[in-house]
C-alpha cells in the first residue's frame, strides 16, 4: 500500500452491524453455530437422591426442587456433532419448578474439548468446565468417569440388560446465563433460559449401579453426593439441540 492509499484507508473489512454474529471472537471462531445435531451418542443415565440442602445450595432461589430431591446424572460420549466436533460431557440435571413451569436445572457441566466448552458457555450459559469424560460398555457391564486435573471426581458402574427402552421423558433444561460487564460492576446479561432437545432413535436398557464421588476433591460438584441410586440406564440416541428456547426470568 503506497502512502496516499494508506492515509485514505478508512477501516477494516469486518462488519459488526448485522444481526447475526460472524465470529466468536471475530476472525477466530472456536465453534460453529447451532442448532447442533448429535449422532450416535452413548449415554449413561444415573438417577440419584440427594440431600435437599445440597440441591438448594447450587440452585437459584427462583427454582424449587421437585419432590424426591433428585439429581439425574447424564454422562455422554458424542462421536459426531456438527459445529462442536466430537466430545464427551457429563452433567447433573435437577428436576425443579419455576412457578408453574417444570424443568431440570443444570448447575455444572464437564466437557472434554475447547470447542464444546466455549460453545456451551457462550451460546446459552451452560456452566461448562474442562474434564475428561469416559463412557464404556461391554456385555452389559457399564463404566463411566469424570476426571479433572488428573483426579477422578466421579465414577459410575453398573449392569444393564432386559427389554429395550425406546422412549424416555426428558424435562426441559434450565440454565442460568450471565455475562459480566467489563468494568466488573454489573452484568451485561443475566437470565434463566429454558430449552428442549429433539431426541430420536433411543435404545436404552435398565439395570442397577452406583455413582461415587471423590469427596476429598476441591471441586464444587462433590456437594451433590448421592444418598441413593434408584435407577441406572445405558444406551444410545440422537439429539438435535436446541429444539426450542424460552427466557424464564431476566435479572
Amino acid at each position: 500500500m503506497d502512502q496516499a492509499a494508506r492515509f485514505a484507508y478508512e477501516g477494516g473489512h469486518l462488519d459488526f452491524s448485522g444481526s447475526r454474529p460472524r465470529g466468536v471472537p471475530a476472525l477466530a471462531p472456536s465453534y460453529g453455530f447451532g442448532p447442533y445435531q448429535y449422532r450416535g451418542n452413548r449415554c449413561v443415565i444415573v438417577v440419584t437422591e440427594v440431600a435437599e440442602a445440597a440441591l438448594r445450595e447450587v440452585m437459584p432461589r427462583e427454582l424449587e426442587p421437585a419432590p424426591g430431591n433428585l439429581a439425574v446424572w447424564c454422562l455422554f460420549d458424542c462421536p459426531q456433532v456438527n459445529g462442536l466436533g466430537p466430545h464427551a460431557f457429563a452433567m447433573p440435571c435437577i428436576p425443579c419448578r419455576y412457578g408453574d413451569f417444570t424443568g431440570q436445572y443444570v448447575p455444572y457441566l464437564y466437557t472434554s474439548t475447547e470447542a464444546s466448552l466455549t460453545g456451551y458457555r457462550e451460546a446459552q450459559g451452560w456452566p461448562a468446565r474442562l474434564a475428561q469424560v469416559r463412557v464404556r460398555e461391554s456385555g452389559g457391564k457399564v463404566q463411566a468417569s469424570v476426571t479433572r486435573g488428573g483426579r477422578e471426581l466421579i465414577s459410575a458402574a453398573g449392569t444393564v440388560g432386559g427389554e429395550r427402552i425406546t422412549s424416555l421423558d426428558f424435562l426441559p433444561i434450565i440454565l442460568y446465563k450471565e455475562i459480566p460487564s467489563i468494568d466488573t460492576q454489573g452484568r451485561d446479561v443475566g437470565c434463566l433460559v429454558a430449552s428442549t432437545s429433539l431426541f430420536e432413535n433411543l435404545d436404552y436398557r435398565g439395570g442397577s449401579g452406583s455413582l461415587r464421588f471423590d469427596e476429598s476433591a476441591d471441586d464444587p460438584v462433590v456437594r451433590l453426593k448421592p444418598l441413593k441410586v434408584p435407577q441406572f440406564l445405558y444406551g444410545t440416541m440422537d439429539d438435535l439441540y436446541p429444539e426450542t428456547i424460552r427466557v424464564l426470568h431476566r435479572y
